[in-house]
């Protein structure tokens, strides 16, 4: 069967699109049937047109590869080199399953008269990955929580480091959660304000609005704020500016380590070597880790954890019952011990998901009973306060609606 005729190629202008004429008629085709081409010739064509083709993916595939490893390997040295070990004691091995990992926050300052120098952490967080790694739960521990310091006596969770260094606080932190530790992470507070600076900024949803420092005070307006430099780290420090202390305290310290993996995570920094070269070698020169945390567990870490985005971590504080005192007179924290059973069964069975859900489900019916009792209590109010009619002097009907119900959860300042 003979072919349709082949038109040939011809440029076009680049203003109108539209082929030369002197090209047209160069190229026009005489009267009559156009002979086929022949089907060897065709496929000749391709066949030297595809290795070409071929060849420059897997050049360029290749090229992706090797820059990708080179990335890979700079970064591990790079966290190697700046990263400082410390002694923590013999550590469970994870292999295959869950992986808990003791966070701690030294805070090294001694400007503006702060606390210095009593050898305690400040914050103190276990982070905790499922053994099929789809999550990231991350549980903060207050540093005023009374617990049972192993081999001494009851305390601030804090203590214990005071007390025994690394290797007590992690087996106060066993004791506590009931289950095993696989891995130590200690990052000073002076980290913060250069990492925040790598990552050109940090942005939180802040509930309330306060001050913090007495030389220049940093101002933090309710709403979503851009955290920089040095306000960054007096966010995560202020704890005086807050009636409940540090329980306002390690909220905000959750806020800014969600802002930061957030950013860490966004397209202008993990695919920007440079960039992510800097958030790396500033966050190891304030890290102390564990021996066994090194550059191939942590690579091997995050290729686990490669599927997980920011809406699959999971931040919240072991549960507390409210304030009490020590009995040296001491302000502390006690621990919910029905929640905490809970927590440290969720925890042994792999399945922190259970216990947060659990706990969500006890909000909504604590917020739903508090709008109902607020409810019933201003209708009381309203029956109670209406005055009778006088028989001798009626009283004129009233001109104004009654006052709508104040909401009984606050509204969100941030979009939900």
């Amino acid at each position: 069967m003979t072919q349709p005729p082949q038109t040939p190629w011809t440029p076009r202008d680049p203003a109108d699109g539209t082929p030369p004429e002197d090209s047209v008629a160069e190229h026009r085709q005489p009267a009559g049937p156009t002979p086929a081409p022949s089907p060897a010739r065709g496929r000749r064509r391709r066949r030297r047109r595809w290795p070409w083709v071929l060849g420059l993916l897997a050049l360029l595939l290749g090229a992706a590869v090797v820059l990708a490893g080179w990335y890979a390997v700079s970064l591990g040295r790079v966290y190697d080199e700046q990263r400082n070990t410390v002694e923590t004691g013999a550590l469970d091995d994870a292999g295959s399953g869950p992986m808990n990992i003791l966070l701690l926050g030294s805070d090294s300052r001694s400007e503006e008269g702060a606390d210095a120098g009593d050898g305690r952490s400040d914050t103190m967080m276990l982070v905790h990955l499922p053994a099929d790694r789809e999550h990231v739960y991350i549980m903060s521990i207050l540093r005023d929580t009374w617990v049972e310091i192993p081999g001494r006596h009851q305390d601030k969770v804090n203590a214990a480091f005071a007390m025994g260094g690394y290797p007590l606080a992690v087996d106060t932190v066993e004791q506590l959660m009931g289950v095993p530790v696989h891995h130590l992470m200690e990052v000073d507070f002076q980290g913060f304000r250069g990492v925040t600076d790598a990552l050109g900024g940090v942005k939180v949803c802040n509930p309330t609005a306060f001050s913090s420092g007495q030389t220049n005070p940093s101002y933090f307006p309710r709403g979503e704020i851009l955290l920089q430099d040095t306000a960054a780290l007096r966010y995560v420090r202020e704890r005086h500016a807050f009636e409940d202390g540090d329980i306002t305290r390690v909220e905000n310290q959750q806020r800014y380590v969600g802002g930061a993996l957030g950013r860490f995570l966004s397209p202008e920094i993990l695919a920007n070597p440079g960039r992510t070269s800097d958030v790396v070698s500033v966050l190891s020169r304030h890290l102390s880790v564990d021996d066994g945390l090194d550059a191939a567990t942590v690579a091997s870490l995050a290729w686990q954890l490669r599927e997980v985005g920011r809406e699959d971590v999971e931040m919240f504080s072991v549960p507390i019952a409210g304030f009490g005192r020590s009995p040296g007179g001491q302000s502390i924290l006690e621990l919910d011990p029905a929640r905490m059973d809970s927590l440290r069964s969720a925890l042994a069975a792999d399945d922190v998901q259970r216990y947060i859900e659990a706990e969500e489900a006890a909000r909504s019916r604590r917020a739903a009973e508090k709008a109902a009792e607020a409810s019933a209590s201003q209708s009381a109010s309203s029956s109670s306060t209406t005055a009778e009619p006088s028989p001798s002097a009626p009283s004129a009907p009233s001109s104004s609606a009654p006052p709508a119900p104040s909401p009984a959860v606050p509204e969100e300042v941030c979009g939900g």
